[in-house]
């Protein structure tokens, strides 16, 4: 069985769509969906957004001891390269903890290297590419961010979740892949916080959202951009999904 965690439901959404005969299924506080696709059986948990929330969704999701832990969803591109809709897979894993960065180990037994997983999403078509994982627990801005970062890093991209499913698959001893689409690029500075449209339990909260847009209007203009890659990055992720149950 292959575990997917996601954090926001457009990227459960997402990969539930091309699953057949799903089934909804709630544990704890975290929602599960499962279904068939090419054979093998998928479970999509939707966590919520940022650590805490990903690592109480990937411990739910490990108890079934599926074969691969997968943090799939969304990303930002911090350098040029990567462009909207375009998927990148986790080659090297970092958390950004008080201002550093520190390396996640991955657990990869049995499963695709990056560059192996990269190459066979590029044979099905769609445009892949192996880079970083900075997993942040905050939106930070990618340009002081690309000036710390060594240059040879590969293709860095930002997101809020793979260090905590990376963690809990070591845990269980459950091999690991990251993989995500880019939902803004290297261009695309994010003028607000996670406090300011997130609740508690790490979901975007639409009150927020307006409550935020009636303080600051000119957002308006960022999200409508955001909602447009989003779904492109998102039809990425579905497409990315048939690949997986063939590659070894």
């Amino acid at each position: 069985m292959i575990a997917i965690v996601t954090a926001m439901p457009e990227e459960r959404a997402a990969l539930v769509r091309p699953l057949t005969e799903v089934r909804q299924e709630r544990l704890a506080a975290v929602e599960i969906y499962c279904g068939n696709v090419n054979g093998r059986e998928v479970c999509v948990a939707e966590g919520g957004m940022g650590m805490a929330a990903a690592a109480a969704a990937a411990k739910e999701l490990a108890k079934r001891k599926p074969t691969v832990l997968i943090s799939a969803g969304y990303c930002g591109a911090v350098r040029p390269g990567p462009a909207i809709g375009d998927l990148v897979v986790c080659r090297t894993l970092f958390s950004l903890e008080g201002g550093k960065l520190q390396q996640i180990a991955q657990h990869g037994d049995g499963q695709p290297t990056a560059g192996n997983l990269a190459a066979e999403l590029q044979r099905h078509g769609l445009r892949a590419w192996q880079g970083s994982f900075i997993t942040t627990r905050d939106i930070v801005t990618k340009s002081a961010m690309a000036a710390c970062l060594a240059t040879e890093l590969p293709h860095p991209v930002l997101e809020m979740e793979s260090a905590a499913v990376a963690q809990v698959a070591a845990m269980a001893g459950i091999p690991f892949i990251g993989m995500r689409a880019v939902s803004d690029d290297a261009a695309e500075e994010l003028h607000f916080s996670l406090e300011e449209i997130c609740a508690a339990n790490g979901r975007v909260a639409i009150r927020r959202v307006l409550w935020l847009l009636a303080r600051r209007p000119w957002l308006l203009a960022q999200f409508l951009r955001l909602a447009a890659g989003s779904a492109k990055a998102g039809k990425s992720l579905g497409r990315a999904l048939g690949v997986l149950p063939t590659t070894r």
